[in-house]
């Protein structure tokens, strides 16, 4: 007969096993394939948009905890444009901002970019699947509230009413993202510098940037040329308070801020980047080590790893830099067009999205 502590070894083992052989096993836990709707086409582009409309997860009780997926028909450039003047109009000051924590690393078989959105005011996440005419196949994430919808609201249960046409805007919003050619870019808050437009630049809202450059970039280079192009705002029309960065499926990366009236544009010296709520410009990465935590988390554990890292290593990264009001972890991989993300920090879920 067995000893007690070779039957608590045995079904131990069994149970290892079974969960190995079964496919529940990673290092956050269990991995759930999720599919964007495509609806039969129809006459109506917004009629299909809406129809499109999955609830992965809805709001329940006091907690926000919404997760939707829609796919957006028809071109929607036009309307960019009057949300973009309405921003104009109407400044953003009273806006609840972002606070987040990014990262990208090139390893030798994989591209990855890691981010977490670090405000919890988002009502709900919507995931966009978003292919303008004339333009790039590409996911994006944004946050309901941003579109007008109260916290807590079911998406799903207003589809068929006329806020359900606040949907169509939620490409606009986007604060990271991926395009069909493994260019991925994310937005995070730093403090806020004022600006003027100069010459013939088009001043554009933060979000609509990142659209752009989703839509119409392949590659780090031609992110930069669009940048430089345009000037950012955000909280009003001569102010700003956020960055990007910006990656391709090369393993190239930089970082964008705009400061002194114009862009700054920073290349890493390393096969990664890290990037939170502190300037980087101009400042010594010892100095950013010693003034943000998250910073000098990311960019110690990416130097361990000699920047070997899979999606289960960067979503480990993310998770060891989660602060109170992280919504959404997402880790981008660039190389094979996908992504992972974990939402309202429950690190055991993981869903999994492929570029269709």
């Amino acid at each position: 007969m067995l000893s007690d502590n070779m039957k608590s070894t045995t079904i131990a083992l069994t149970a290892i096993l079974f969960l190995l052989f079964s496919g529940f096993v990673s290092a956050q836990g269990e991995v759930i394939d999720i599919e964007f709707g495509q609806p039969p086409a129809s006459d109506s582009d917004t009629s299909r948009t809406l129809e499109s409309l999955v609830k992965v997860q809805g709001t329940g009780g006091l907690y926000q905890d919404g997760l939707y997926l829609i796919t957006h028909f028809g071109d929607r450039e036009e309307m960019f444009r009057r949300l973009n003047q309405d921003a104009i109009d109407n400044p953003w000051r009273d806006d609840t901002w972002r606070y987040c924590s990014v990262f990208s690393v090139a390893a030798e078989n994989s591209v990855i970019m890691g981010r977490n959105w670090d405000n919890q005011n988002v009502g709900s996440i919507i995931i966009s699947l978003y292919q303008p005419p004339n333009g790039y196949s590409a996911i994006s994430f944004c946050r309901a509230i941003d579109l007008g919808y109260p916290l807590n609201l079911d998406l799903e249960q207003i589809k068929l009413s006329p806020l359900a046409h606040n949907l169509l805007l939620a490409p606009f919003y986007a604060t990271d993202g991926i395009n069909e050619y493994g260019l991925a870019v994310a937005l995070a808050g730093v403090r806020e510098v004022t600006h003027e437009s100069v010459g013939d630049q088009e001043r554009v809202f933060v979000t609509y940037l990142v659209r752009k450059i989703l839509d119409q970039t392949k590659t780090v280079e031609e992110a930069v040329n669009l940048a430089e192009q345009h000037v950012p705002f955000d909280l009003d029309e001569n102010s700003l308070n956020g960055h990007l960065i910006v990656a391709d499926s090369s393993g190239r990366s930089v970082i964008l801020e705009y400061d002194d009236d114009q862009w700054r544009i920073i290349y890493g010296d390393k096969s990664w980047q890290v990037l939170t709520t502190r300037p980087i410009y101009n400042v010594p990465d010892a100095e950013l080590r010693e003034k943000c935590w998250r910073y000098r988390s990311m960019s110690e554990t990416l130097e361990k790893t000699k920047g070997d890292v899979d999606w289960q290593a960067g979503m480990d990264i993310l998770q060891d830099v989660t602060q109170k009001g992280t919504t959404w972890s997402v880790v981008y991989a660039l190389s094979t067009r996908e992504l992972y993300a974990t939402v309202y920090q429950k690190w055991d879920t993981v869903y999994h999205l492929r570029m269709p």
